[in-house]
């Protein structure tokens, strides 16, 4: 078994200077200030050696190279690890070497600072990504921009010989029209001129309106797909730093719900989230506030490797969903359900598991692979109907105690040493007169819960659940 990684704590200042390096408008600058030295190292090395601009070029050379020095201390500084800093900047630390006064001596040192097209080639890799998700993702749109320009060259050719053949104009095949309506149709003006007939000119109108249509279409899609793209991959996510986080695998209607909870809490407020699904993008939010809690890898959930990046042996909490996307049956999203849940506990058996099922009969599974609780689907609305049948006005106080967004919640605690040898009465009573909370049950340490129970005598390490306006720090006597 994978021991647990834990990552050096850092200032929260160190993280901020970590992801402020990390955003796009500061590697694209990043990036001009390297063409703009590459240039003027080029310039300097063909320059002759007695021009009165040489000095200048050196000392406007320099101080960029000064400002890369800058920028890499401020790398190193707030990056998490320091030797995978050196691993991925050493081209970057010998391009500034020609700064320091002893490698001047040679000319040839300055060829040292071209070397930091290398890095732009990282960065124009790294930012490249975003053309092949785009092709993907906007299949139909192009299809239907295609099929446009397809149409408007057949109808148009065929017009354009129809109308100029009989008044005897410039087309007098159908090869002639095709290109003519080709040539209008990418140019916008009608090469190698106008036709000769008004009802030819109409057409040739048409082609070019056509043209530009077609041309702001595909230019839309393009840039709403990168701006997209940028936005939700622009910075680069380092999963491991996550510590101490959530991990969500699937998503559908409820995992929206969970998010929100979490952010409602105030104990998991910034608790960090990572979601694991199967998607070409991020899923539609209801509330866009909580979109930035949210990181996405967008992969199989089963998958050991998967895991390991979303940082499963760091994590706190894993929530499995069951996922019926791709005509799964509650069968399948059942038994990947199980599969994830038996993967994630062997690889951290530390992390607390819940996962949701679409069949009780399979919570056995789970149980026998220690997996720490489970919830059946739908089977939970059921009850709640028949006590919102047989008590009206339950469902009120039910929905108000399972969110945090308003009203009394459930908490759970640990009992102090001062309690222990008390009565659950006892407790039951300085609660609701000091906390104005309601104790409901009392969990031992071997996990056995008891609700309400008559007669209890506190143990050591007993938990408690009890309803509260907030969350409250365990009374001592």
């Amino acid at each position: 078994m994978r021991p647990n990684m834990q990552l050096p704590e850092r200032a929260p200042w160190q993280q901020n200077l970590h992801a402020f390096f990390q955003r796009p408008a500061v590697e694209i600058t990043v990036g001009g200030l390297i063409l703009l030295s590459v240039l003027l190292t080029l310039i300097e090395l063909a320059i002759d050696p007695t021009s009165d601009y040489l000095p200048l070029l050196v000392h406007l050379n320099d101080a960029i190279t000064w400002l890369f020095v800058v920028e890499l201390t401020l790398r190193f500084i707030g990056f998490p690890k320091k030797r995978r800093f050196f691993r991925a900047y050493w081209i970057d630390i010998l391009a500034v070497l020609p700064v320091l006064r002893m490698f001047r001596i040679f000319r040839a040192f300055r060829f040292l600072r071209l070397l930091r097209l290398l890095r732009l080639v990282g960065l124009f890799r790294r930012y490249a990504t975003v053309f092949p998700y785009i092709f993907r993702r906007g299949a139909l749109e192009y299809v239907i921009i295609l099929g446009l320009i397809f149409l408007t060259i057949l109808f148009g050719s065929s017009a354009l010989l129809t109308f100029e053949t009989s008044a005897g104009g410039r087309f007098n095949t159908f090869g002639d029209a095709f290109w003519f309506s080709i040539y209008s149709l990418f140019a916008g003006e009608p090469i190698p001129g106008p036709p000769q007939s008004v009802g030819g000119r109409i057409v040739a109108v048409v082609i070019m309106f056509m043209g530009l249509t077609t041309f702001a279409m595909l230019t839309g899609t393009v840039s709403a797909f990168m701006v997209e793209r940028l936005r939700t991959e622009g910075q680069v996510v380092e999963w491991d730093e996550f510590q101490n986080h959530t991990i969500i695998c699937g998503w559908n209607r409820r995992a929206e719900i969970i998010v929100r909870e979490y952010q409602a809490a105030k104990k998991s407020m910034d608790q960090p989230l990572i979601v694991i699904c199967e998607s070409d993008g991020e899923p539609l939010f209801q509330d866009e506030s909580i979109r930035s809690r949210v990181r996405f890898i967008f992969d199989d959930f089963t998958k050991v490797n998967v895991l390991e990046k979303a940082g499963v042996y760091r994590a706190q909490t894993c929530i499995i969903l069951s996922d019926l996307g791709s005509n799964r049956t509650a069968q399948d999203a059942d038994a990947r359900t199980i599969l994830a849940a038996l993967t994630v506990e062997r690889l951290n058996p530390d992390i607390y598991t819940c996962a949701e099922l679409n069949n009780r009969e399979y919570g056995a599974h789970l149980e026998m692979g220690h997996v720490n609780d489970y919830v059946v689907s739908g089977e939970h609305s059921g009850f709640l109907l028949a006590q919102a049948a047989l008590n009206r006005g339950l469902t009120e106080i039910v929905t108000e105690l399972l969110t945090y967004e308003r009203g009394n919640q459930f908490y759970r605690l640990e009992i102090s040493a001062e309690w222990e040898g008390k009565t659950f009465f006892d407790l039951f009573v300085y609660m609701k007169q000091t906390h104005d909370a309601i104790l409901v049950a009392v969990q031992d340490q071997q996990g056995s819960l008891r609700v309400n129970p008559g007669d209890y005598t506190f143990q050591a390490h007993d938990n408690i659940i009890v309803i509260a306006s907030q969350e409250i720090v365990f009374p001592t006597v």
